[in-house]
């Protein structure tokens, strides 16, 4: 009985372990994807080298949220700055999108990000600087 009842242990020592293994794992990914967007560098654009039209821009980010701009240069300035997806769609989301009035304001995606909201901000930005760097939409 006594070897049953220790096989029973070891096995159930055995799965708790990989179960708390992997449950790190999926934390330490989503860790290192929040730091890749946070660290992420965000260059200034130079707008007299953009055409006047509709751009679109984005960023993937745990495989399941998506953050989607398009933006709309005319004479040589971002008229527009819409946002077409927002990641999570939370709270911190909502507050990133404080980001936006600042790159019209400075005419760049390069600007600081949203206190308590760095990853949307930086995401955002991110999409600006691809839109303005990409190819125009075709509507």
């Amino acid at each position: 009985m006594k070897p049953i009842f220790l096989s029973i242990i070891i096995l159930g020592l055995f799965c708790f372990t990989c179960s708390a293994e992997t449950s790190q794992n999926k934390t330490k990914t989503k860790s290192d994807d929040i730091k890749q967007i946070i660290n992420m560098e965000i260059e200034d654009i130079d707008m007299s080298k953009i055409d006047d039209g509709k751009y679109a821009g984005k960023v993937p980010f745990r495989e399941k949220y998506l953050y989607h701009v398009k933006v709309t240069v005319k004479s040589g300035k971002i008229e527009d700055i819409q946002v077409v997806e927002n990641g999570t769609e939370n709270d911190y989301a909502k507050k990133g999108l404080g980001v936006v009035e600042r790159m019209l304001e400075k005419q760049s995606p390069n600007v600081d990000a949203v206190t308590g909201a760095t990853v949307t901000s930086k995401a955002l930005m991110k999409c600006v600087e691809k839109a303005l760097t990409a190819s125009q939409l075709k509507d």
